[in-house]
């Protein structure tokens, strides 16, 4: 983990606000280490600036309350949706991501690049591109 730490993989302002012990479990805080270092560090490398994540790791009571789907990744600790600040920068991560053939499961363009949802579970490194 060169760029990113735990901590960052792990806040949350909607856990902080409701009282939501965000702390991830042995299991996902490898799998976060794991996400870091073969998806976020190469892909922040590569961009050349700082890339800022909204939502990486989400307990149970979290992910309720924010409205993700039972089978999230960032569940488990493989997901984080990030930013480079603007849509043009978005876009720009996105196809940074694809160009780098880096070993995602998803990579997801959120309402028009407003953010980037990034997967990385290394039992399925489908590299599926959707928008949403």
């Amino acid at each position: 983990m060169k760029y990113f730490s735990i901590e960052e993989l792990t806040r949350s302002t909607t856990a902080t606000a409701r009282g939501i012990d965000n702390t991830p479990d042995a299991a996902a805080r490898a799998a976060l280490v794991r996400l870091a270092d073969a998806v976020l560090d190469p892909l922040r490398e590569a961009y050349g600036k700082p890339v800022k994540v909204n939502s990486g790791y989400r307990c149970p009571k979290l992910n309720r309350a924010v409205g993700g789907v039972a089978t999230s990744h960032h569940l488990r600790g493989m997901a984080a949706d990030i930013t480079g600040g603007s849509p043009e920068e978005n876009r720009r991560l996105f196809d940074l991501a694809r160009s780098l053939q880096l070993p995602f499961t998803q990579l997801i363009d959120e309402r028009g690049f407003r953010w980037l949802h990034i997967s990385h579970d290394p039992a399925d490194i489908r590299r599926q591109v959707l928008h949403r």
